[in-house]
Order: structure tokens, then C-alpha cells, then sequence
């Protein structure tokens, strides 16, 4: 599926590691600065995995980050495309590959920060050794045609590369229209291992652990046809892993969210996010609510605009069990 050649990764790790080791796998595109400080913030017991969008200069990452951090092969990212789905399949791969018996695999982005203290982050997985942490929402079976649209409908060209970035949005609309009024339609279940499944809905921020991911690479690996179906869906990085996993041994029992459509905050199980329009960028105003939220990361945070927030929240964490 990616650049990268195909890989076993082994069942058992090669080397040992305290059982509450941690990967953060993370996905970066600005805010160098804030980047170095989440990871310093979550340096505890832990290894950083990073993928930079090939769009950007990486100098200005390379030159804030510890050099502990591991970098993946680069991908040129576009909201909304197949891409990102690459991007967390090298992410997986590189934290498997490395060998280290992780408690779990952690997907942030870099405008991510945490408001639970490491020691409380780690115990709380070292509690739930064998449990995944991914939004679960049922899209074949939703009634909600909105939802519904984003796989029933193909949404194409969001990967196409090109410096105009007004002419791609134009041919993104005007193709998926074309298609909609010419009656092109897919069924919302795929192909998966021979049979015919569900898919699946969440938030692209989710904590594996190894042996799921592992799961998840040998798919995307083995099954061409859900790679395909996945690639002309909208925002594939909320569907693809996550329909992978609710199809398999590793779903979480309780976790599947019924009708009518959840919304993406219920769906996005350890982050609080404030979803509107866009993302709200977080500022020292929001720290009540972040406090009651009881998540354990929050997003966004961004340097010169939550500056204040992220210093209250070093204080809380510090003080914090």
C-alpha cells in the first residue's frame, strides 16, 4: 500500500521493554515549536514516531526535535485524502518494526497536548492492556444521509498533486457532483478477507495495541480491494482503519455507537476536540472545560494563540497524581 516494501513483523518483540512502554505516532505539518514541546511534554516511557507532509520544509522540525524521535518516509498530504491513510500505515509500521513491547500505539497530531499527568496516561493503559481506543459508528447501517454520502458517493482527485490549489477544489466538487447526477452510487460495505462487511465511522486519533496494528498493516497490506474502495471515500483516514478494526477479533465489544449519528466529539474516544465549522484553537479560556472533560489529550493547541494554556496545563499536570 505504501512506498515501503512489505514486512513481518513478529508476533513477540525482539526485545523487552517495560510493559507500559508507549508509541506516540504523530502527524505534523506546522508548529514546529509546539511540536517539541508536546513531545517533551509526553517523554515519559515513551518513543515518537513522526510523519512530516513532504509539503513542508522539514529543517525547522529537524532542528526543535530530540533526536530520539523517528522519522517515516514523507507523504504529500491533502486534507480529505487517501494519503493520510499511508501516512498512519508507515507510522504503525515503523513503531512494529522497531521491535519495543508497546502497551499501545497512540495516534496524535502535532497540535495535540496532553491534560492528564504521564503517570497517570500510563497507568491508565497499563489498565487496559488488551482494549482499543477508536470511534466506532456503524455507516452502513446509519440513517443519516449526510453520513451515508461519504462512502455511497465517490469524492476523487483529493490526492492529485498541483500548485493550484483553487483549480483541484473546483475539479474535487465538480467531479463528485458529475458522478452524483449521473446516478454512480457504490453499496456502503466492502470486501474484507472474502466477505462482505460493515463500514465503519470514528475520529482518526485512536491508541492501538501492537497486535491490532499489526492486524491493521497485514490488511492494508493483503486486500487490494478495500484499499481501493477506501481511496475515493471522504476523509478514508476516519474510515479505513477504523472499519478494519470493528471487522475483527480486536473491536471493542461496547464500543459501537447506534443511531442517530453520534457526532465526531463521542467518536473521538481520548481527545477533547471542539469540532464547529473548524477546529477551534484552544486558549486559556477553554481551560474550564477542558478540565471537566475528563479527556485525556486535548486539540488544538498553537504557539502565539494557547501559549497561556499550555502553561496552566504544565501546572496542573505537575501537580497532578
Amino acid at each position: 500500500m505504501t512506498s515501503s516494501s512489505s514486512q513481518h513483523f513478529p508476533e513477540t518483540a525482539k526485545r523487552t521493554a517495560p510493559p507500559d512502554r508507549l508509541a506516540f505516532l504523530i502527524s505534523a505539518y506546522r508548529d514546529p515549536e509546539h511540536l517539541a514541546r508536546l513531545i517533551a511534554a509526553l517523554d515519559d516511557r515513551a518513543d515518537f514516531y513522526v510523519h512530516l507532509d513532504a509539503r513542508v520544509d522539514e529543517g525547522p522540525f529537524r532542528s526543535v526535535l530530540p533526536g530520539k524521535v523517528r522519522f517515516v518516509p514523507r507523504h504529500r498530504i491533502s486534507w480529505g485524502g487517501w494519503q493520510q491513510v499511508v501516512y498512519q500505515h508507515e507510522l504503525l509500521r515503523a513503531a512494529l518494526a522497531d521491535g519495543t513491547a508497546y502497551s499501545h500505539l497512540v495516534c496524535l497530531s502535532a497540535q495535540d497536548y496532553p491534560l492528564w499527568s504521564n503517570n497517570r496516561i500510563h497507568r491508565f493503559f497499563r489498565e487496559h492492556p488488551d482494549r482499543q481506543f477508536i470511534g466506532g459508528y456503524d455507516m452502513t447501517l446509519t440513517d443519516d444521509a449526510q453520513q451515508l454520502r461519504k462512502i455511497t458517493c465517490l469524492h476523487p482527485f483529493r490526492d492529485l498533486n498541483g500548485p493550484n490549489q483553487w483549480l483541484k477544489d473546483k475539479l474535487i466538487v465538480a467531479s463528485r457532483t458529475l458522478l452524483r447526477l449521473l446516478g454512480v452510487r457504490r453499496r456502503p460495505v466492502v470486501m474484507l478477507e472474502g466477505k462482505v462487511r460493515h463500514v465503519f465511522f470514528g475520529s482518526d486519533y485512536w491508541a492501538l495495541t501492537p497486535d491490532c496494528a499489526r492486524h491493521v498493516c497485514r490488511v492494508l497490506e493483503s486486500e487490494p480491494a478495500l484499499c481501493r474502495y477506501f481511496r475515493t471515500t471522504f476523509v478514508p483516514s476516519e474510515l479505513c482503519v477504523q472499519t478494519i478494526v470493528y471487522n475483527s477479533r480486536f473491536a471493542p465489544a461496547d464500543a459501537v455507537l447506534p443511531n442517530p449519528y453520534p457526532g465526531l466529539t463521542r467518536l473521538t474516544p481520548l481527545h477533547f476536540i471542539d469540532y464547529g465549522a473548524g477546529i477551534k484553537q484552544l486558549t486559556l479560556d477553554d481551560l474550564p472545560r477542558l478540565e471537566q472533560s475528563g479527556k485525556m489529550f486535548c486539540r488544538k493547541v498553537v504557539s502565539g494563540v494557547s501559549d497561556e494554556l499550555a502553561r496552566h496545563i504544565d501546572l496542573l499536570r505537575q501537580t497532578a497524581d
